[in-house]
């Protein structure tokens, strides 16, 4: 891996969750001697590549992400991802994965996409990010995988450019063959005025 490729890495995203969980309102429990418990929205975080869950409320998550932007740790882009995605699961909508999911990647076997999902690489794009500690966990093998998914996003991302080639020469046909068309026709105009005049000019 060269030095810019280091340089260029980003930073894997943590993979969020999200769940309800009953809380008990003690204070109302003691007053009306029965329990009283409300719904608390709660995040387990996976961290990218790492093995132990974390709980916390969505509200202490939301103010440690603000405090994290705040002290350049993260980015707004990175705040909108995880806030998107807390807004997907209160309205029941499935939260895609940001990327192509390991788990229908065709260019690995069954048991290495287990095996990768089990330490949060959820993602092709997660995996050709790796860093070293992911490398770590995922152990014999691990580069490899990382440089496949290196040369399988720059394959994809190679035939996106030849789609806008391709699509760019096709627009560019199309134009001629009306230009062509066009002239044409002015062509046909004027051989059909060429026996007019020299008739006429033959009386």
């Amino acid at each position: 891996m060269s030095v810019m490729d280091v340089m260029n890495r980003k930073t894997v995203r943590a993979w969020v969750q999200f769940e309800q969980r009953d809380k008990e309102d003690k204070m109302a429990t003691a007053a009306l001697g029965k329990y009283v418990g409300t719904d608390e929205d709660f995040v387990i975080i996976t961290p990218a590549y790492g093995k132990d869950d974390v709980h916390k409320t969505v509200t202490a998550w939301k103010d440690g992400l603000t405090a994290q932007l705040s002290e350049g740790k993260i980015s707004q882009e990175d705040v909108n991802y995880y806030l998107a995605r807390y807004d997907a699961w209160k309205k029941g909508l499935d939260m895609p994965l940001d990327g192509t999911p390991i788990k229908t990647w065709g260019a690995i076997s069954p048991s290495q996409q287990k095996l990768l999902i089990s330490v949060g690489i959820l993602t092709v794009e997660d995996l050709s990010q790796m860093n070293d500690e992911g490398v770590r966990r995922v152990g014999m093998g691990a580069v490899e995988l990382r440089r496949k998914a290196n040369a399988w996003i720059a394959q994809l991302n190679d035939k996106g450019q030849l789609t806008q080639q391709m699509t760019a020469i096709e627009t560019e046909n199309d134009v001629l063959k009306g230009q062509v068309a066009t002239l044409s026709e002015q062509v046909n105009k004027l051989m059909a005025m060429v026996p007019k005049e020299t008739s006429q000019k033959g009386r």
